[in-house]
């Protein structure tokens, strides 16, 4: 995280979240994160993903474990127009460290993917017991982490 402040991806990540449900709001949210750093953002979304994922299938995820999280979050997501759940899909298998040969996928640009991540997280990350911040906190951690033991 050394080339973009956390803070201000965690500010960016939450009022985005915060925005789901309000098709304006949404669009200058994640508008606003999609300027962040394109990487950064992918890999703490990706992170918290993978936490509520890991929390909420804790003896592991399967097929249709996958296939009512996209349901779920597309169902909710009805008032968002550009709703796809192939991206849905895309996103939550790259959340879980497996990346589709890119030949397979349509071309999807960095603020469709920052969208649908968005609506995931805001679907599988937060709620009752399950607050945003304490995922973000530890997603940020996890990249500084990370960067550490990369660094020689």
């Amino acid at each position: 995280m050394s080339s973009a402040d956390p803070a201000s991806l965690s500010r960016l990540v939450t009022r985005a979240v915060e925005a789901v449900g309000d098709a304006e709001g949404f669009a200058r949210a994640t508008g606003d994160l999609a300027g962040f750093d394109a990487e950064q953002a992918r890999v703490v979304l990706g992170h918290v993903l993978r936490q509520a994922l890991e929390e909420q299938h804790p003896g592991g995820l399967d097929a249709d474990d996958v296939r009512d999280a996209v349901a779920a979050t597309a169902r909710a997501a009805g008032w968002f127009d550009a709703l796809d759940p192939r991206v849905l899909v895309v996103v939550l298998v790259a959340a879980l460290g497996e990346h589709p040969d890119p030949e397979e996928l349509p071309r999807l640009g960095h603020a469709l993917v920052l969208q649908h991540s968005v609506l995931l997280v805001h679907d599988l990350a937060t709620g009752p017991g399950r607050p945003l911040r304490r995922a973000l906190e530890t997603a940020l951690a996890e990249v500084r982490r990370a960067e550490t033991v990369e660094m020689p």
